[in-house]
């Protein structure tokens, strides 16, 4: 049986910045607009940035060997609903951020709600990904494969956080 280090270091890495999330809904209260979109703008950053493209390369790489380990397709689908919710919720978040200066009366809650929705929706994710997912993959492969997987992945993360890196130059 192989053990998926990497990938758990990493889903507890991103696990750290979603439980940022329901801290930051539950200190908008006590927040002034600046600091709040200061915040919020973190969020969304890390979700352009390390969350949307991490949950691509696993519909890229993690999920095909999924479907093997698996013998169906099933739990992928349910995986990508919850890749397509997080897409939803991150703009969610975003529209409700930019409503924030111009002083919308909804916009407070549409952030609340957003921040709430997204932690809820990527921690489930995780959760499943931690609990069913990677031990499915780790009993299916042998130490080289689960290797090669990890360097796959690492790979395709590293690439993709070198383009956003010179987009943003």
């Amino acid at each position: 049986m192989a053990e998926l280090t990497w990938l758990r270091s990493r889903h507890m890495e991103l696990g750290t910045e979603v439980e940022a999330l329901q801290a930051t809904a539950a200190w908008m209260d006590d927040a002034t607009m600046l600091e709040l979109w200061d915040r919020i703008t973190g969020h969304v950053t890390f979700f352009v940035n390390d969350l949307v493209p991490y949950i691509s390369v696993e519909d890229e790489i993690l999920y095909p060997a999924l479907t093997v380990a698996a013998e169906t397709a099933t739990p992928i689908d349910v995986l990508r609903a919850h890749h397509a919710e997080i897409d939803r919720l991150a703009a969610d978040l975003d529209d409700a951020r930019r409503a924030l200066p111009l002083g919308e009366d909804d916009a407070w809650r549409q952030v609340r709600k957003a921040l709430y929705g997204l932690y809820a929706v990527a921690r489930l994710h995780f959760t499943v990904e931690d609990e069913i997912v990677l031990p499915l993959l780790e009993a299916d492969l042998d130490t080289r494969d689960a290797e090669e997987l990890e360097d796959a992945v690492r790979a395709v993360v590293h690439n993709t956080q070198s383009t956003l890196d010179f987009q943003e130059a």
